[in-house]
């Protein structure tokens, strides 16, 4: 069965090989990867106890991970950490905020080969994946050397569970590769042993997501000063804060933020993509829209006057960013992209419109709605619903106010999984 999987797998690469070549070349971020996933070129851990490696696919999941890295450090000191993620944004933010404190790599492709060199090279004591992050060979691999292998904030969206069905026999070999399992939700939980994960084994932990530090932000902060002065904002300005926003949403956004103009004349635009290769993407669609703005990476350059939209083109900066709206939108949700995390807008209080598509936080994004603690619309609906909100202050307090208590309401995730985890680690 793996060798089948790993021929598969292989054959993939092969045929996709052009494509990411190219992809690669035109977007540089693939090619500096490659030598590190291979296992060519890891980085050395220092001598004393194993560490524990916890995977973080990208940004969200890193972003997940902060309590839990915060808490194992706290209370297991002598313990060290190694880190991985895949995509590039969320080795950057990684190494960021964990640089100091643990080892943070690429996580390697998931051949034999390139398996054993990684588990060989760090030689972890556990690993720790998050958000349903399965690869076959590695979990293969990690039961071969005795390694433990947890999954945490585990989920099985709408869209995958169909996907795991049809391969189920790859499917609950690797669900009962696990050790332990801790799910988001009841739903999440059944799912899983659906699957194949023996219901002993599995508890629902909450999703760590909510225990996000979510610190008071600094109004005089020098990044809000700085955008407060190239979009010209008053204390009452009303501001709208699109985040990661997806392709092709973005024309959805402009073409709400013109007729929003019209009716509340003062309004103002942040726009955030999710993928920094589409930075320049976007400050095109603004440029030919006629559209006066700035770029985040531009203010304070001579020369660079402001507008009335910025363009967002920075890595990290988003919560701070968000401490400014009026009106928080989730991007990746007006078009099928299923979502992105509403929470950094929700622990600042702050009133939020999602569109249609939540399906990457369906649970989440139901429990917003139905304790009005968001407001769901159409695509075509988001104009008149930003108009509404930005004319409606107790609308838009209430809405906010209801997103902060659910926030608060739902942590715990990590107190639970290091319970899980504790027997493991003594």
């Amino acid at each position: 069965m793996y060798f089948i999987y790993s021929t598969l797998l292989a054959l993939g690469a092969a045929l996709s090989s052009p494509y990411w070549l190219i992809k690669g070349i035109q977007e540089r971020k693939y090619l500096a990867t490659f030598r590190q996933r291979l296992g060519l070129s890891l980085p050395g851990m220092r001598q004393g106890p194993k560490p524990v490696w916890i995977h973080a696919v990208s940004v969200g999941e890193v972003l997940a991970s902060k309590p839990l890295i915060k808490s194992l450090k706290s209370q297991h000191p002598s313990v060290p950490l190694a880190v991985s993620t895949v995509t590039v944004t969320g080795q950057h933010l990684a190494r960021k905020e964990f640089g100091e404190t643990a080892r943070v790599f690429y996580f390697p492709f998931d051949w034999d080969f390139c398996v054993r060199r990684f588990l060989e090279r760090i030689d972890p004591a556990a690993v720790l994946l998050l958000e349903t992050e399965l690869w076959p060979n590695f979990l293969k691999n990690c039961s071969q050397a005795g390694i433990p292998v947890f999954l945490f904030n585990g989920r099985i969206s709408d869209k995958s569970i169909g996907r795991y069905r049809r391969i189920r026999w790859l499917t609950s070999r690797m669900i009962r590769a696990l050790e332990r399992i801790g799910a988001q939700t009841e739903q999440d939980r059944r799912r899983l042993i659906e699957l194949g994960a023996p219901a002993a084994y599995v508890s629902v932990t909450g999703n760590l997501k909510y225990d996000l530090a979510a610190p008071p932000i600094d109004p005089g902060d020098e990044l809000l000063q700085m955008i407060r002065a190239a979009l010209g904002l008053a204390p009452s300005s009303p501001v709208i804060v699109v985040g990661s926003s997806m392709k092709g949403e973005e024309t959805v956004f402009l073409d709400a933020f013109r007729e929003i103009r019209r009716n509340v004349p003062d309004a103002r635009l942040i726009l955030a993509p999710r993928h920094p290769e589409r930075f320049d993407e976007v400050a095109g669609l603004l440029e030919s829209g006629g559209f006066a703005f700035c770029r985040r990476s531009q203010i304070g350059i001579a020369g660079q006057s402001g507008g009335d939209v910025l363009l967002l083109d920075t890595i990290g900066e988003l919560r701070r960013v968000y401490s400014l709206a009026t009106v928080a939108v989730i991007g990746g949700s007006f078009l099928p992209y299923g979502g992105h995390n509403p929470l950094e807008p929700a622990s600042l209080g702050r009133a939020i419109i999602f569109g249609p598509d939540m399906r990457n936080f369906r649970e989440m994004a139901r429990l917003f709605v139905n304790e009005k603690a968001a407001r769901q619309c159409p695509t075509e609906a988001l104009a008149a619903v930003l108009i509404e909100l930005l004319n409606d202050e107790q609308a838009r307090s209430a809405l906010g106010q209801s997103a902060l208590a659910e926030f608060r309401k739902n942590q715990g995730a990590t107190e639970n999984t290091l319970r899980i985890l504790q027997p493991y680690l003594i």
